[in-house]
């Protein structure tokens, strides 16, 4: 009797190679590039809101400084009227301020303030709305208000269109407090 072991019976098969494939390898190759494109698209939008956000903080950021100055200078007992109050915020915060609301606003008295790098309107006006009655103390009520925009004016007539106006109501110590 001829004994023989399984591992003769069975046909010489061949065991395949441990790897992978050519087309497996090229598949995860173009699943990865697509990947990173699509990451590499989204630096661009990441950049934009960036930048968005920058001019929208240094925007605010000079508007409650022309607010915060025009409530510091309200409460000098030498500003008497709007004059007085565009000249002191001027003078002592270099913000330049119109005095007045009408055509001449509209259409000029626009400046730039190179260090935050923004374009703006300011003014000081007599409150026109009527809200507070202190006639009877000597006292005025004027509204200081300022819009700004980080658009180049010059380079577009509408840079100032739908930016909001910020507006606060101060009261002046006025004429009537003189004592000599």
């Amino acid at each position: 009797m001829i004994r023989t072991s399984l591992s003769e019976l069975r046909p010489a098969v061949r065991r395949p190679r441990r790897g992978f494939s050519l087309i497996e390898v090229n598949m995860a190759i173009f699943v990865l590039a697509g990947g990173a494109l699509a990451l590499l698209g989204l630096f661009p939008l990441g950049l934009r809101y960036s930048q968005q956000a920058n001019a929208e903080m240094r925007t605010t950021a000079f508007a409650q400084r022309f607010l915060g100055a025009a409530r510091v200078v309200a409460m000098s007992p030498d500003v008497r009227d709007e004059n007085d109050l565009a000249n002191a915020i001027s003078s002592e915060f270099g913000i330049n301020v119109s005095v007045g609301i009408g055509e001449e606003h509209e259409t000029g008295g626009i400046y730039e303030d190179t260090f935050s790098n923004v374009f703006y309107r300011a003014w000081v006006a007599e409150d026109s709305s009527g809200d507070v009655d202190l006639s009877d103390t000597g006292k005025r009520v004027v509204e200081a208000g300022i819009q700004v925009t980080t658009e180049n004016w010059r380079q577009n007539k509408y840079a100032f269109v739908g930016r909001p106006i910020s507006v606060v109501k101060l009261v002046l110590n006025g004429a009537g407090d003189e004592t000599n």
